[in-house]
């Protein structure tokens, strides 16, 4: 269920302060704010075991199994093609760069 992985946080429920650990950078605030989203999404459920203090876990639903199974063909698919992507970019720049280049020599000399 982290931001960067959706596989991330392993199979099975996940109690708060693992996953808290899992996804760096997330105060405790959002991570809780995500996770009441996520629940009301149907997304993850949330399971409180009547323990003292009581026991809160979280885990993908099935409708969440299967978004993290789409998100993580996504991301293979993007790892799979950075480098025609990065070079995509760098031919569309080196067009631009061009072009733009170009534009200017050709707008001085009408203007002179």
């Amino acid at each position: 269920m982290g931001h960067a992985h959706p596989g991330r946080a392993g199979p099975g429920p996940q109690r708060f302060s693992a996953l808290h650990t899992k996804v760096a950078g997330i105060s405790q605030k959002m991570l809780s704010h995500n996770l009441k989203s996520l629940v009301r999404a149907g997304l993850v459920a949330r399971s409180v075991n009547p323990t003292v203090p009581p026991q809160v876990t979280y885990s993908l639903t099935p409708l969440g199994a299967d978004l993290a199974e789409q998100l993580c063909a996504l991301i293979h698919w993007f790892g799979a093609h950075t480098g025609e992507l990065f070079a995509a970019q760098s031919s569309c720049d080196r067009a631009v760069a061009t072009s733009d280049a170009g534009a200017e020599t050709g707008a001085g000399a009408a203007g002179g």
